[in-house]
């Protein structure tokens, strides 16, 4: 038989009540966090992950954190692979917020709810965390209605995405981890400007690009340029070199900045195997030992044909 009519669990007022309570709650004992929607750039549709992505956005919100006693997960590991830091937390989001704030986001996957891959800025700790799960039932209908999200996430570890959205500490990140390469150059005007995009042509129709991170000058002739977000022309397999050449190679041309319109010979080209921003990185010996042990020039090793 049907419930009884007389009794009615969710009355409006009540529910409006409770939920200007949640939000009021939320702004006493929480904290200031700045949500980051994920824009997926190059999509794998074959096996469901993202080649490529940037964060562009960034959105001043209230959280609180249910981790009252530290952080969650494993901690910090010491592994093959350096420390390793596994810190977990949930996070705890009012639907008004989202709806009012981060919802019209026109880079999100989903506007109904926050989205898996997006970040979290934790500024009290200076931390990122990347979400995980999203959560949408727990508190469970109080009063029913839900008026929470309970995001579950794990400490971000940066993989060479592009992330820029006005805020220094999380700008510098791409700065200081991604993939950078350093070269010298001389002769020519103008200087490059950090951030600009820099192209130079390395053979005819094909071009490199990559942004400015660093720019120093050693004399009137001679300067210092670094770069990361290298990209090609070229989309298939390219014929020719793949990375910034000497300007005096056939076919090659100066480097020049997109902004400054600054204009100079490449003379020492970057070794794509040296990471300037790295000191640690072991890729150059590994390359090197590995010359030394496999023979690339064999095409057949297992038969005689």
């Amino acid at each position: 038989m049907p419930t009884n009519v007389y009794f009615n669990h969710a009355v409006q007022s009540e529910q409006n009540l409770h939920e200007d309570l949640v939000v009021e709650s939320l702004r006493f004992y929480g904290h200031e966090c700045f949500y980051l929607p994920r824009t997926i750039v190059d999509e794998d549709e074959l096996f469901g992950e993202d080649t490529a992505s940037k964060y562009g956005d960034a959105y001043q919100v209230e959280m609180y954190i249910e981790n009252t006693e530290g952080f969650d997960g494993e901690g910090d590991l010491l592994s093959k692979f350096g420390v390793e830091v596994r810190d977990q937390a949930t996070f705890v989001l009012s639907r008004r917020t989202w709806d009012r704030f981060v919802s019209l986001d026109s880079n999100l996957a989903v506007t109904t709810r926050p989205n898996e891959g997006d970040l979290i800025y934790f500024p009290l700790g200076n931390q990122v965390f990347e979400i995980r799960f999203v959560e949408h039932e727990n508190p469970f209908y109080q009063l029913g209605k839900l008026n929470v999200f309970k995001l579950q996430c794990e400490t971000f570890e940066y993989s060479h995405e592009e992330i820029d959205v006005g805020i220094a500490e999380l700008d510098n990140i791409e700065d200081q981890f991604s993939y950078q390469v350093s070269m010298t150059l001389g002769a020519g005007s103008g200087d490059f400007v950090v951030g600009e995009t820099v192209t130079q042509t390395v053979a005819t129709g094909k071009t490199v690009s990559g942004n400015v991170v660093d720019y120093s000058s050693q004399g009137a002739t001679s300067k210092t340029l670094k770069v990361n977000n290298i990209t090609f022309s070229d989309t298939d397999v390219p014929t020719g070199s793949t990375m910034f050449v000497l300007s005096a190679q056939a076919g090659a041309g100066n480097i020049v900045g997109a902004t400054s319109n600054a204009t100079r010979v490449i003379t020492t080209a970057p070794d794509q195997y040296t990471m300037p921003n790295d000191p640690l990185a072991d890729n150059k010996d590994f390359e090197t030992a590995g010359s030394n042990i496999i023979d690339f020039s064999e095409s057949n090793p297992f038969g005689n044909l």
